[in-house]
C-alpha cells in the first residue's frame, strides 16, 4: 500500500531498498583530480568521513549523473549515482583519467546493496535496535565506516525524500540482516511508489525521467540546489500543480504555445493534489503562471510542494 508506506515516511520511519543505485569507488593519490574532472564540485576540500551532494557533465555540459560523493579515506571516494546512469559514470571517469594518474574507478554496485532507513523517527529506531553497530551520533551529510554483523558497512546521515535519513552501504548478507532487523521492529518496506512521491513533494530532480532529455545544471536547478553558482536559463525545471495525471513529456501549454513538457507526474498523498516537475520555458516558469497541461488548467507553483515539520 503506497499510501500507507508514504504516511510512515512522513509521520515514523520506512526503509527503502536503494540497491539499485550506483556505488563506484574511486582511490589514489590523484582521485580527487579525478572527480574533479568530471563533477562540479572540487571534492578536494571534502573532509574524511563527509559527504557531498553533486553532479556529473558531459563533453556538452549536460547533467549525466547526480550523485553523492562521500570520503571515504584519506585517497578514496565512495561515487553513489543514479540508477541506469552506473555504465555511464564509470566510463566517463575511466575516459577523464590523464596516462600519468594514479586512480583506480572500481564499480562495487553488484557486489554492495544499498538500505535507506528514513522518517522522522530514523535516528531513534536505530538508536533503539541497532544500537550496538552504530557510531556516534552523525551530523548531516557526515559518513562512518563500522562493523556490522562481521562486514565493513558505510553510513551516511542523508535523504532524498524531504525527511531525515541514513543511507547504510552494506555487503549483501549484512543488508539481509539490518533489513530483518528493522522487519521485527515493525519498520515497513517501502516500494518505490512512496519514494518518487516523497521525492517529487521535495522537487528534488532524478536523472530519468527528469533530465534525461539533456539539461544543463542552471536548467535542472541544479546550481541552487546544490549551492553551486550558475548561470541564467532560457528553460527551467519548475513544480507544477495538475488537475489530471499525465505521462513524461506531455507538452505544457501557454495559450496555443507548447512551453515545455512535464517530466514527473504523481498524485501527492501529503497535498491530496497531482503535482509535476515540468521543463518550462522561462517567461512562463514563474510562481501563479497559468497553464495547460492535458488539455486541463495547470499552474506553476514554488518549490518545493512539501516541507518538512522542524521542531522549533
Amino acid at each position: 500500500d503506497a499510501q500507507a508506506e508514504h504516511a510512515a515516511l512522513r509521520s515514523s520511519v520506512v526503509v527503502f531498498d536503494r540497491s539499485h543505485r550506483s556505488r563506484i569507488l574511486v582511490s589514489g593519490t590523484d582521485a580527487a583530480d579525478l572527480l574533479g574532472r568530471v563533477f562540479a564540485r572540487n571534492v578536494m576540500g571534502i573532509e574524511e568521513g563527509r559527504a557531498v551532494r553533486t553532479f556529473a557533465l558531459d563533453e556538452c555540459g549536460l547533467v549525466g549523473d547526480i550523485a553523492l560523493i562521500v570520503r571515504t579515506g584519506a585517497i578514496s571516494y565512495l561515487v553513489c549515482g543514479e540508477p541506469g546512469q552506473r555504465q555511464w559514470t564509470v566510463a566517463r571517469l575511466q575516459g577523464a583519467k590523464a596516462e600519468d594518474f594514479d586512480a583506480r574507478v572500481e564499480d562495487r554496485t553488484l557486489a554492495t546493496c544499498t538500505l535507506a532507513v528514513t522518517g522522522p523517527g530514523a535516528e531513534a529506531t536505530l538508536r533503539e535496535h541497532v544500537a550496538d553497530a552504530l557510531p556516534a551520533a552523525l551530523e548531516p551529510l557526515q559518513s562512518v565506516a563500522f562493523e556490522f554483523h562481521g562486514f565493513r558497512a558505510l553510513v551516511t546521515r542523508t535523504s532524498d525524500t524531504g525527511e531525515d535519513g541514513f543511507e547504510f552501504v552494506l555487503a549483501p548478507a549484512a543488508a539481509l540482516h539490518l533489513m530483518q532487523i528493522l522487519g521485527t521492529a515493525g519498520v515497513l518496506l517501502a516500494g518505490d511508489t512512496a519514494h518518487e512521491t516523497a521525492r517529487i513533494e521535495e522537487c528534488i530532480p532524478a536523472y530519468s525521467p527528469d533530465l534525461e532529455i539533456g539539461l544543463t545544471p542552471a536548467e535542472a536547478g541544479l546550481d541552487a540546489l546544490l549551492g553551486i553558482g550558475g548561470s541564467a536559463a532560457e528553460r527551467v525545471l519548475c513544480a507544477v500543480i495538475l488537475e489530471n495525471e499525465v505521462t513524461a513529456g506531455t507538452p505544457v501549454m501557454a495559450g496555443a504555445l507548447a512551453v515545455g513538457e512535464v517530466r514527473s507526474c504523481v498524485r501527492s498523498f501529503s497535498l491530496g493534489a497531482i503535482i509535476a516537475l515540468a521543463v518550462i520555458d522561462q517567461r512562463h516558469s514563474f510562481p501563479g503562471a497559468a497553464l495547460v497541461v492535458g488539455g486541463r488548467p495547470a499552474a506553476v507553483v514554488a518549490r518545493p510542494f512539501y516541507r518538512r515539520r522542524r521542531e522549533a
